[in-house]
């Protein structure tokens, strides 16, 4: 594995941590005199910090360079959750976790995927899915070891130590990046192709749209499809475990038969997992329909980042997919939203139809356009497609 992609690696584990924070929510919320519903609204918060540090990274990186870039996330992420660990007031949390943590998860995701994309286009797809599994494997080791943690020393106590892991982690990444700056080599500041970029928004809005729904009201659609309480946990882990095996498999399986070939597969299996959610009861259906929404939305994720590298180049990357990474941003707000309304109101299965109608279908019409437009880096699997 080459340095930049460890590096990547390295910098999207500790960037995922952000995604446990429902973890130690409640506990934290409660021990700072916040509402309940301030757990939630700080994850909104760093969510929209998220998004706009990706954006603003891809405009820093090719002045600042990567190194630099990390390093400064490493201390906005050790002083966001050691902050957060040591208020008494929910200010605390909202500084520490909504601003300061969106903010480094955000830049370091942006930097991290970069440096993915500067792979040799022939193995771009397997190491953007490395780094962007890497992203979706810091809750799921979070969620192995809270629990326990959290009933011995405290919520407090674990965020401290997540303070000098995750700033550590991103200290590391800082130094296995390179300390080049990409404008020195080749200019990336030129106008970026508008049409291929909007087409690339509609195909990432679209197709992340289900699976946000589906991780949005997970546990209320499972009991809706009749899960036993056992059945239910399964599926969520089930969603979980294809999201990173997903990412992992699509990114490698993209170089041997082509990008464009292996988004339309990850849109079938949405479509279908889809129709299985909304479909008859029996809980092998379901169970597979959680697990395949599960492989499509990290299909999806891995495999639009090396897409937009494909099409604009690695040193015009940066720019391009913070502008790209707005579609994900609107459709993680949007889908938490779509899934309240849908579970308060019990219809939680013409909702999945909704979105299958209106997501994927302009998803896919995305794709058809882009791959009529032919116009990638010499080299793609798959005849450039």
């Amino acid at each position: 594995m080459e340095r930049p992609v460890v590096s990547g690696v390295v910098a999207n584990l500790a960037a995922g941590t952000l995604f446990g924070w429902s973890l130690v929510a409640e506990q934290a919320t409660a021990d700072v005199g916040a509402p309940g519903s301030a757990g939630p609204a700080v994850f909104a918060v760093a969510i929209a910090v998220f998004t706009v540090a990706l954006l603003a990274a891809g405009r820093a990186l090719p002045v600042v360079g990567p190194r630099r870039l990390l390093g400064g996330a490493a201390g906005l992420a050790a002083a966001g959750l050691g902050g957060a660990a040591a208020g008494e007031h929910p200010a605390a949390l909202w500084g520490g976790i909504g601003l300061l943590l969106g903010a480094a998860s955000g830049a370091a995701y942006g930097v991290a995927v970069s440096l993915a994309a500067r792979s040799p286009v022939h193995a771009r797809g397997t190491a953007t899915g490395l780094v962007v599994a890497a992203y979706a494997a810091g809750p799921v080791l979070l969620g192995l070891a809270a629990p326990a943690a959290l009933s011995a020393v405290g919520w407090r106590t674990c965020l401290g130590a997540l303070a000098l892991a995750v700033g550590g982690l991103l200290a590391a990444a800082a130094l296995l990046a390179p300390a080049d700056r990409p404008e020195r080599r080749q200019a990336g500041g030129g106008p970026l192709p508008r049409r291929t970029l909007s087409l690339l928004w509609v195909l990432f809005a679209g197709g992340a749209a289900p699976g946000l729904v589906v991780f949005a009201m997970a546990a209320p659609l499972a009991a809706d499809r009749g899960l036993g309480p056992g059945a239910a946990g399964a599926a969520v882990s089930l969603l979980a475990a294809g999201n990173l095996v997903g990412r992992l498999a699509s990114g490698w399986w993209s170089d041997r038969i082509g990008r464009t070939k292996a988004l339309a597969v990850a849109l079938g299996v949405a479509v279908g997992s889809a129709g299985g959610l909304g479909g008859p009861t029996a809980p092998w259906l379901v169970l597979g329909a959680f697990t395949g929404t599960g492989l499509a939305y990290g299909a999806i994720s891995a495999l639009v980042p090396a897409a937009t590298a494909d099409r604009v180049g690695a040193h015009a990357f940066p720019r391009a997919y913070g502008r790209v990474f707005t579609a994900w941003g609107c459709a993680g707000l949007a889908a938490p939203l779509a899934g309240g309304i849908a579970t308060g109101a019990g219809a939680q299965r013409p909702v999945l139809a909704v979105i299958a109608v209106g997501s994927l279908v302009p998803a896919a019409a995305a794709l058809w356009l882009l791959a009529g437009s032919g116009r990638t880096s010499p080299g793609v699997p798959g005849g450039g497609s």
